[in-house]
Parts: C-alpha cells; sequence; structure tokens
C-alpha cells in the first residue's frame, strides 16, 4: 500500500508541474500573440499625470529603413509597372509613407492631454526653410529646429519593417518551432519519409505567412509594420529623453471589414490600418509617460557672480 500510495503521490506531482509548467508558458505565448496583433509599446509605461505647463512638441520627420526594393512589396497595381518606371513609382511611394507617419503622429499627439503639438504643415514648412531632408537631425539642425519652434521635444522615427519582417528577426523562432513541430511528427509516425515531409511542407505554407508577413487568408490581414521613435528633449538639458516602438502584424477580419470587398486584400490598405494602429499605440505610450527630465543645477561658470 505505501509503495503504491508512493507512486501515485509521484504521478499526480508530476502532473501538477507539467500543468504549471504550461501555466507559466501560457502567459508568454498570449504576450507575443497580443504584441502581434495589437502592439505593445505601452505596456509597461507607468502613467503619470498630464504635464503642466503643456510640453511644447515638433514631430521632424520619419524614416521609412525597410529593405523596400519594388513598389509591388507596397501596393496592390492591376498591372505590374514596367521597369522604366519602377524606382519612380517605389521612391512616390516611400515618401508618401513617410509623410503620412509624420502627420498621424502629430495628429495622435495633439489629441493628448498635456501636449502642445506644431501642426503638419507647419513643420513641413519650417523643416523646407532649415534644409532638413531625410538623413537623421544633426546637432546643427536639431538646434535650430529646436531655437526656431521654441519646443520643449523633437521626435524623430523610423519604420525598420514594412509589410514584411526581415528574416534576422524571423528565422530563429520560425527554425525553432518547426524542429519541435519535426521531432513530434517524426516519433508519431516512426520517421515516416512521406509523413514528415508533407507534414514539414504543410508547416512551410501555414508558418511562414505568420513569421515573415505578407499574406491575407480567411478574411485576415498579415502585413507587419514596426515604428521605433525617440524624442530629444531640448535646451540647457537636452539629450536624448525616450524612445519606444511597437510592432503590427496580425489585421482581424472585423477590422478589414469596414472596407469594401474589393479593397479589403489590397496591400496598401492593409499596412494603412496596421500603420495607423502602431501609431496610435506609440501615440498613447508618449501620453503616459513622455515628460521632460528635471534639470540639474547649474554649472559654476554659468551662475551669476554673487
Amino acid at each position: 500500500m505505501t509503495a503504491e500510495a508512493n507512486k501515485m503521490r509521484g504521478a499526480a506531482s508530476g502532473a501538477t508541474k507539467s500543468v504549471c509548467a504550461r501555466r507559466r508558458l501560457l502567459p508568454a505565448f498570449t504576450l507575443i500573440l497580443l504584441c502581434l496583433s495589437g502592439g505593445c509599446a505601452g505596456w509597461w509605461s507607468k502613467t503619470l499625470p498630464p504635464p503642466e505647463p503643456p510640453l511644447k512638441i515638433v514631430v521632424a520627420q520619419m524614416a521609412l529603413e525597410a529593405p523596400i526594393t519594388k513598389s509591388t512589396q507596397m501596393q496592390t497595381f492591376e498591372e505590374t509597372p514596367s521597369p522604366e518606371i519602377e524606382p519612380v513609382i517605389r521612391t512616390q511611394l516611400i515618401e508618401e509613407v513617410e509623410l503620412r507617419v509624420q502627420r498621424l503622429l502629430t495628429e495622435q499627439l495633439a489629441a493628448q492631454p498635456g501636449f502642445q503639438v506644431m501642426p503638419f504643415s507647419e513643420t513641413r514648412r519650417l523643416a523646407g526653410n532649415l534644409g532638413v531632408r531625410r538623413e537623421p537631425l544633426s546637432d546643427a539642425q536639431l538646434r535650430a529646429l529646436a531655437d526656431e519652434s521654441g519646443a520643449d521635444i523633437i521626435i524623430t522615427g523610423r519604420i525598420p519593417d514594412y509589410g514584411a519582417v526581415r528574416w534576422q528577426y524571423w528565422v530563429g523562432g520560425w527554425a525553432m518551432t518547426a524542429t519541435a513541430h519535426l521531432m513530434t511528427v517524426g516519433f508519431a509516425s516512426g520517421w515516416n519519409p512521406a509523413i514528415v515531409g508533407g507534414f514539414m511542407a504543410l508547416d512551410l505554407s501555414t508558418d511562414l505567412p505568420f513569421w515573415w508577413g505578407g499574406a491575407y487568408a480567411f478574411g485576415w490581414g498579415l502585413r507587419p509594420v514596426r515604428v521605433q521613435v525617440e524624442a530629444v528633449q531640448t535646451g540647457r538639458c537636452g539629450g536624448p529623453l525616450w524612445d519606444t516602438q511597437t510592432v503590427m502584424v496580425l489585421i482581424p477580419g472585423k477590422t478589414l471589414a469596414v472596407f469594401p470587398p474589393e479593397e479589403r486584400r489590397r496591400k496598401e490598405v492593409q499596412l494603412g490600418v496596421n500603420l495607423e494602429r502602431a501609431i496610435r499605440d506609440i501615440a498613447d505610450a508618449a501620453g503616459r509617460s513622455l515628460r521632460l527630465k528635471p534639470c540639474g543645477p547649474e554649472p559654476e561658470s554659468e551662475q551669476a557672480p554673487q
């Protein structure tokens, strides 16, 4: 009886550990999926009271740095552009996305309590006068932009992923998942080549769109968009102040349902949806936590003589 009781206790203990392990893994998988589908820029940011007086903010240039080699990566065409006009169209589409992000972030930040954001058109005019282009702001341009605008904070950003995730970011995760699936099916089938080969082909066809992006199936879209922003404080206490990023991948069918059926499959529509969701996520995170850092005491050399 004692031996049998010990076995039963051992089995129960093993089952409890297995359940606990699954419970520990579940939040991690849930976190990953929610980040992919809904963004996570502000999950760990502490909500602070709105700034008083309001912060003066300028949203400067936003650079699309994703490796876009063809315009068809960004937009659905009835006919593929000819090689002669392809570079022109691609350049134009990239510029349109950059301006759209700058305008959206300007509008979304302006809706946050305690933020006084320079209008998009005024920022564009000022940047043109100062010769600001797509390149990162130099220290001289940053100071000039701050002096001309009177801004407390200048925000710049970049879009590293647009329509697809770079292979360096997803191939490791996909390889681990595929290996686990392969081992499970292999042992279950006695490593039958037909079964294992068929499963791996199915696994590739279903997993690659998720990890890499760029698919539309069953009314859902997979169009990855990752946006990173950085805020720089101006003035005597100037310097890097705040940064965040968010990624949107999954587009639920109910989100695309607001568009006419013929538009739901279009790449520019799906990318635009995730771009707007990413910008809203970042603006909300900024509203909760973007504040000026306090200045320390002035150096003795800058203090007035007694």
